[in-house]
């Protein structure tokens, strides 16, 4: 499964069985199984229970899973059972819904065998009808744990989750009483990304009857951080997970349960699952947005002595760098970054980087224990690379931001505020390391090398990169030149969507134009949003944004779908290069959002100035405003055309188009809605009250 730049896979297994139930039987029987408890001598070994959901454009891959387990469970002998509690998605306006075996929205609940009749799982094994049910809720957690301890009794149960999963993020893993609904650990596409976060998903097994699954394997993305691990570190034997993006069609699963059939000992059945991955690592060879991936299976309580190592690293960071901020700054600006959307980087190379940088003898030392902490508590691993930017040994990530970041408010969907800091200080590996005042402490930002590139050469990293005409576009992110496949394909696709920090180079040239000093919005207010677009040449160009920090995310994913859609955005560059003229940007078709200016012929602010308005394909999508005296005044001046709706033409933004359709789900209002005036290119964002 692949993520895309908002949503990565997360998935759940664990070890049990699961019964066939009707979507028309009694909630109250919901969570109380009609079969009897089986004898003790008659207890599967293990359980499986898969328990997720990935949407509707990769419901697919799930029913993979379903037609590669039966034929192994023909001759299981109850030694494996494995069941079932999937969320199938929907389309959109994006994507088709690739399910064959359910409805979309639908929740199945069942134990797979061999005898498992798929075509009736739609009628046999719906658990629930409609989009609404909560995936992410803690106590539905714990309700189905209990199910499927009372179903499928067994002498160790594995639990696996399935889906997207995000790692650490500070915004979504804050713990705080009540206990807030968000996300990172799983995630529901139903509900707009909303999620369980790893409190929650600790507390969800804790309270059920099975506390201590032997495994949790996490089938999801960037799980193989050191802030969610440590957390979760004593529910469980051992961890399965990925630092990376987690690429799979259910050949991870079916090796895994090959493994369990046919070795004796969960160590040896995941080590024989790990000797059989070269199917998985062509995944990731094959994939059009090629990406490095890796998994590792460990004891989940040698962690502490890969904290012990953490603990010494931050004392150290802490200690020297009063006296060599310069070389550390450099350090934290070469370490691996497993991907750009996420504040993780990889643990073991931020040490060697630190120990190569400054040259100091004791973080030599540090960084060789740390290492040796991470190869005594890998029982296997594998990786793959497929870009340049890649390291020869994986291990875990751990969060990596700057004293301003983590200092940042947050404020989540209950308008409850926090900040960074206050999140990560809650977190188990905080307190075992205390990396959260090394972060406090930090002034550097990872810029340097924000993606992973090594750069530890004398031409600054690039001597690993094919010379390919365009790459420079992208490596110097040259707003407004077009790229090719081959080098969007050598520089990353992924790497060409984000929202992140503002460069010093990107805010020397907003000074006096698109920023001017004022007391509402600075810096830290906003993002630097660079994606590709498509245009009518068939061709992919470069483009970029600033936007509030509030709807950085948000437009980034909009952009990106409209990118997916190859839908036509003819020109995207910072309102900078006009000195930020409106009347010159606009006849140009620019689409840009930033800019502190007030309203065209009022001395009121734009909500441009706060940067939390968008305008795409704006010659074509003009404003105009009708006086009182039958006069009209139309933006741009020579757009007077396109004032007339009633007739086609390119780039045109109407009730049916999928830029209006995306943006207005978003959240935002569209001013070809509004009746004072019509700005037809023009989406604003609702902001809370």
């Amino acid at each position: 499964m692949r993520k895309n730049l908002l949503w990565m896979l997360a998935a759940i297994l664990l070890c049990g069985t699961m019964a066939l139930t009707s979507c028309s039987e009694s909630t109250d029987n919901k969570d109380n199984p009609t079969p009897g408890p089986t004898p003790a001598g008659e207890l599967a070994d293990y359980t499986l229970f898969i328990y997720g959901h990935a949407g509707g454009q990769m419901d697919d891959i799930i029913e993979s899973v379903y037609l590669r387990l039966k034929p192994l469970l023909a001759n299981s002998q109850k030694k494996v059972r494995v069941l079932f509690f999937y969320k199938y998605g929907h389309h959109d306006e994006t994507s088709t819904f690739t399910g064959k075996y359910a409805n979309e929205d639908e929740v199945l609940r069942f134990e797979l065998t061999a005898d498992t009749d798929l075509e009736k799982l739609r009628t046999e094994a719906c658990f629930e009808e409609n989009s609404q049910f909560q995936l992410y809720s803690q106590e539905n957690l714990t309700a189905q744990l209990n199910w499927a301890a009372k179903t499928a009794p067994a002498k160790n149960f594995i639990l696996m989750l399935y889906g997207h999963g995000a790692g650490f993020n500070a915004l979504d893993d804050f713990y705080k009483e009540p206990v807030a609904t968000t996300r990172a650990v799983l995630y529901d596409k139903g509900f707009k990304g909303r999620g369980m976060n790893m409190y929650e998903f600790k507390g969800a097994i804790e309270a059920s009857d099975i506390k201590h699954p032997q495994m949790i394997f996490f089938h999801n993305c960037l799980m193989g951080n050191l802030e969610s691990l440590t957390t979760l570190r004593n529910l469980t034997d051992y961890y399965v997970g990925s630092e990376h993006v987690l690429s799979s069609d259910g050949d991870i699963i079916a090796e895994f349960v090959k493994g369990l059939l046919q070795t004796n000992g969960i160590e040896a059945a995941t080590k024989q699952m790990f000797a059989n991955l070269d199917h998985w690592k062509a995944l990731y060879v094959m994939a059009p947005d090629k990406c490095n991936g890796d998994l590792f299976f460990m004891k989940s309580l040698d962690i502490e002595d890969v904290n012990a190592q953490m603990d010494r690293l931050c004392s150290r960071i802490r200690e020297i760098y009063p006296s060599q901020q310069e070389a550390v700054d450099s350090a934290t600006c070469k370490v691996y970054q497993p991907y750009q959307g996420a504040t993780l980087f990889d643990a073991a190379d931020y040490a060697d980087c630190l120990a190569r940088e400054t040259g100091d003898a004791q973080l030599q030392a540090i960084s060789k224990d740390l290492r040796a902490s991470f190869d005594k508590a890998f029982l296997a691993s594998d990786y793959v690379n497929c870009r340049p930017d890649f390291l020869s040994a994986y291990t875990l990530s751990v969060a990596l931001v700057d004293k301003t970041t983590f200092a940042q408010e947050l404020t989540d969907d209950t308008d409850y505020k926090f900040t960074f800091g206050d999140s990560y200080k809650a977190t188990a590996f905080h307190d075992n390391t205390g990396w959260g005042h090394w972060l406090a402490e930090n002034s550097q930002m990872p810029t340097g090398n924000p993606f992973g590139l090594k750069n530890l050469e004398d031409d600054g990293g690039n001597s690993d990169q094919p010379d390919i005409p365009g790459l420079e576009n992208l490596r110097e992110w040259r707003a407004g030149t077009t790229v090719s496949q081959e080098a969007v394909d050598a520089f990353g696709l992924e790497k060409c969507f984000m929202a992140d920090y503002i460069s010093d180079e990107v805010w020397e040239r907003m000074q006096g134009k698109t920023y001017k000093d004022n007391p509402y919005i600075g810096r830290d207010n906003l993002q630097h949003v660079k994606v590709l677009h498509w245009d009518y040449d068939n061709q992919m160009h470069v483009g970029e944004m600033i936007c509030n920090e509030q709807i950085g995310d948000i437009v980034l994913g909009i952009l990106r779908k409209l990118f997916d859609a190859k839908y036509p955005i003819q020109l995207m560059v910072l309102p900078d290069v006009y000195d930020a003229d409106d009347e010159a940007q606009m006849r140009d078709n620019n689409s840009s959002c930033f800019c502190y200016r007030p309203i065209s012929g009022t001395a009121k602010l734009s909500k441009h100035a706060r940067g939390v308005a968008v305008d795409i394909n704006t010659l074509y999508n003009p404003y105009y405003k009708d006086r009182e005296d039958g006069t009209r005044y139309i933006q741009p001046a020579t757009a007077e055309p396109y004032c007339k709706r009633d007739w086609d033409f390119p780039y045109k933004i109407d009730h049916n188009d999928l830029c209006y359709k995306l943006f207005i789900e978003a959240g935002f209002e569209w001013g070809g809605d509004w009746t004072s005036c019509k700005d037809f290119q023009h989406f604003e964002y609702i902001e809370k009250e």
